[in-house]
């Protein structure tokens, strides 16, 4: 099975938060702050990770948080079948015309607006 992995960011009203992600099949763990946090895809990884990090910021950093990452990149775009296919892992970058993962981050990353 491979093991994918890269660098979470998130950013809070007080600080920023740097950690890790890896995505093993349909287990994604974050490792933050000293804890980890595991968040299944069932069936909708991009789901989770954002009902997730909402909970995060509230309960535990007590800061209200956005995640930066694809998911999050107005150049970032996941179709219903795409979402379907790959549970909500993968989506598309329209900026690079590639398949991306949800939690992955680059250079020219730009927060979607949030209407």
């Amino acid at each position: 099975m491979s093991e994918l992995t890269g660098e979470l960011r998130l950013e809070g009203k007080a600080s920023e938060y740097t950690g890790r992600w890896v995505l093993v099949g349909e287990t994604m763990e974050w490792e933050l702050e000293g804890k980890t946090y595991r968040i299944e895809s069932e069936s909708d990884l991009s789901d989770n990770i954002s009902s997730f990090v909402k909970v995060l910021g509230k309960r535990l950093l007590r800061d209200e948080v956005k995640l930066r990452s694809c998911l999050t990149c107005e150049n970032f775009s996941m179709s219903g079948m795409a979402r379907e296919m790959s549970r909500g892992q993968r989506g598309v970058c329209g900026l690079h015309e590639s398949g991306v993962e949800v939690c992955f981050l680059c250079s020219d990353y730009r927060q979607k607006n949030e209407s």
